[in-house]
């Protein structure tokens, strides 16, 4: 009778949390996403929507378990033992489910807790400035035909691709790597015109770190407007087109960088000509890198310009650690970061991929302040671990011992530190083993 009148209750029903992310993900979060997206469950189901939205996330957490795998982890937690009574959905009654959800509430809790979790935690500054990188990526995901008619394939020179391919563009806070924003589309759409899309985004008055492909005059004039001052890595036809107005010391030129005309009509807002600073430099015997940055303050001197572009890899980094340690990517073993056949639910598992991710980088920075340490220097890999572990333990506790759990969560996360490598460096090379076996014309046999 008590499980019968849990089930009835709405307000009851649909009150569920991982008791190891609600912490970092609230739980009004979540209400917040579903009302305001219009979506809720209609009626007693075994898979409600709020449950449905933390199991999105949970597939990003544990990419390597497959839908009944995942839902057979949850069995036995306090909330699956009323709601499922020891009988565990079928994964395709949790693809119906996530069907039903859609990706517009995904989006929206992406969004919400991104915005609270960077405003919550340290950020690294420059000179009052938070530091913020964007630069773009490429997903695979499954070779559906609805995912090859709308993400499009990449070009190659031998034989057709095997994936079809995601873009997304993202904006990080370099101080704890958690992602700001994110945009996304098919593999065609263009970098920059994804990076437009971040630009409401990113905090006013920040400092933004942009590779050369970024290097686009309508895009950083959109940037300044939006009060925010960029250091870029220049393009050689962009140093052709600028005019040096004086020389500030070595390896530093006041310049003037005049717009091509074709702007006159597209962006009739922009001046002719801005003024920017131009920093050349090389590292040991390698390339001259040549950066451009809007901050004309004699204060900060070019040397701390240099060094807080090299920060611009902390966003590799976070992208290797989204593809390669949560999403178990491979060439071989596991080469899609996606696992979902339509685009619906691709961008659906986008955002709880995500959100995944960016909780765990919520946890490393909480256990980081505990013991004042840095979060970037803590090991993700050892973190991830961790926060599986917890979420499975937590899952099976006593409410009083909650709390001392995830205390210890914290602990061991702030024990396992790697050590800063400064000066490290790579050569842009690859290995590719090319395979002697004819390319696979079809994607089962016969």
């Amino acid at each position: 009778m008590e499980i019968g009148q849990a089930l009835g209750n709405l307000e009851t029903r649909d009150r569920f949390s991982i008791e190891a992310l609600t912490d970092v993900i609230r739980p009004e979060w979540v209400a917040e996403a579903l009302a305001g997206s219009g979506v809720r469950s209609k009626r007693i189901r075994r898979l409600p929507m709020p449950l449905v939205v933390w199991i999105v996330v949970l597939l990003g957490l544990f990419r390597r378990l497959s839908l009944e795998n995942l839902l057979e982890r949850l069995q036995g937690g306090f909330w699956t033992t009323w709601l499922w009574q020891g009988k565990t959905p079928t994964d395709s009654a949790l693809i119906k489910a996530r069907d039903a959800l859609g990706w517009r509430p995904m989006q929206a809790l992406f969004r919400r807790s991104a915005r609270e979790w960077s405003e919550s935690h340290r950020a690294a500054t420059l000179f009052g400035r938070r530091l913020v990188a964007i630069d773009g990526s490429t997903l695979k995901v499954p070779d559906s035909p609805e995912n090859r008619g709308f993400f499009g394939l990449p070009g190659t020179t031998r034989g057709r691709p095997g994936y079809p391919l995601l873009r997304v563009a993202t904006a990080l806070d370099i101080g704890t790597r958690l992602f700001l924003a994110e945009a996304h589309g098919p593999f065609r759409t263009g970098e920059i015109d994804l990076a437009r899309r971040l630009l409401g985004e990113i905090p006013v008055g920040s400092l933004v770190l942009l590779d050369r492909n970024f290097n686009a005059h309508d895009f950083l004039w959109d940037l300044r407007q939006r009060g925010c001052d960029f250091i870029v890595r220049a393009k050689t036809s962009f140093i052709r087109s600028v005019r040096v107005l004086r020389t500030l010391s070595t390896g530093e030129d006041l310049v003037e960088w005049t717009l091509p005309s074709y702007y006159e009509k597209e962006r009739p807002d922009m001046p002719r000509t801005v003024v920017m600073r131009l920093i050349r430099f090389r590292i040991g015997d390698g390339e001259e890198i040549r950066l451009l940055t809007s901050i004309l303050d004699p204060e900060l001197k070019k040397e701390e310009i240099a060094m807080t572009y090299h920060l611009r890899w902390e966003q590799e980094t976070a992208i290797d650690e989204l593809k390669h340690h949560l999403c178990d990517c491979a060439t071989v073993t596991a080469p899609t970061a996606l696992r979902s056949r339509t685009p619906a639910r691709i961008e659906q598992e986008l955002y709880g991929l995500l959100i995944a991710y960016n909780a765990t980088r919520a946890i490393m920075a909480d256990s980081a302040a505990a013991v004042a340490k840095d979060p970037c220097r803590l090991s993700f890999v050892g973190a991830l671990e961790r926060v599986r572990e917890a979420i499975h333990e937590m899952a099976r506790l006593p409410v009083q011992r909650l709390r001392p759990r995830y205390e210890r969560l914290l602990r061991t996360i702030a024990a396992a530190e790697v050590p800063a490598r400064p000066g490290r460096s790579a050569p842009r090379a690859v290995k590719v083993k090319y395979s002697s076996y004819p390319v696979l014309r079809q994607r089962r046999a016969a």
